[in-house]
């Protein structure tokens, strides 16, 4: 009797032990406990205020020895891929974008797909596939959330629509592109600029470009050097919008991004 209670309590263990799982961004680490919940320990490489290679021993060590990586394909998560190999070789690293159709912009394919609430849904499909995967004998709890969730992304969706169908301003300067998909889906035009001091003789075609698009808006990542944005508003009169794609308050943020370009000079 007291080999088959400890079987049962081993047994018990192993089904409550959690994964640990480690994202890059916090808004990944949003939606995957929108469908497990509190299920897995997740952990998020950059946070936005500290370089990975500045956060302390344990944190990294944590890292270093969780069970998964979920990616999203990004460019910057290669270096992160290669240094968890080197430390861990049993790490799984899964792609959970894969399979999700991406543009080509500015020659390159464009990974930031949940600035778009349509995108999103296809990838927490993925993310649900995935997490049953990972807890098979929890994948009817992963999949009524997941269907509860694809609702109230359909109605975030209509929600936002509503917020830039009364927005007059649809022609945004921008360095990178993060927010390309939100302003594919939206019908925003993003103009390209390069990312540096703009010079004093490149003000007069500047100001026309801006005249002649009704430009009124500069949108950059938040954080970024304010400096060399300044240098490019200034000439053509427009307002500065900082923005980061990459919170945990996934549907408030992008609210927040609608209402800030929505905001009238």
């Amino acid at each position: 009797m007291i080999k088959y209670i400890f079987v049962l309590l081993s047994l018990l263990s192993f089904l409550n032990a959690k994964i640990h799982i480690v994202v890059t961004f916090p808004v990944h680490k949003k939606f995957i406990e929108k469908l497990s919940k509190d299920d897995f320990v997740i952990k998020v490489v950059e946070n936005g205020y500290e370089n990975f290679d500045e956060r302390g021993n344990l944190f990294r060590n944590e890292i270093f020895y969780s069970d998964v990586y979920l990616t999203s394909g990004l460019e910057e998560e290669k270096k992160y891929i290669e240094l968890f190999k080197k430390k861990n070789r049993y790490m799984k690293i899964i792609d959970i974008s894969k399979g999700i159709e991406k543009d080509i912009v500015n020659g390159k394919v464009n990974h930031y797909i949940w600035t778009d609430p349509l995108l999103v849904r296809e990838l927490i499909k993925n993310l649900f596939e995935t997490l049953s995967t990972l807890k098979s004998y929890k994948k009817e709890f992963y999949r009524k959330n997941h269907e509860q969730y694809l609702l109230e992304l359909d109605q975030f969706f209509l929600d936002l629509k509503k917020k830039f169908d009364s927005n007059e301003f649809y022609n945004i300067y921008v360095y990178e592109p993060y927010w390309h998909y939100i302003a594919k889906r939206y019908r925003l035009n993003l103009y390209y600029k390069d990312n540096r001091i703009t010079q004093l003789e490149e003000a007069p075609s500047l100001i026309e470009h801006a005249e002649k698009h009704n430009i009124q808006k500069l949108l950059i990542k938040e954080g970024s050097s304010y400096e060399k944005a300044q240098s490019l508003a200034n000439n053509i009169n427009a307002d500065i919008v900082e923005h980061d794609i990459t919170k945990y308050h996934w549907k408030v943020n992008l609210q927040s991004f609608a209402r800030k370009i929505a905001r009238y000079k």
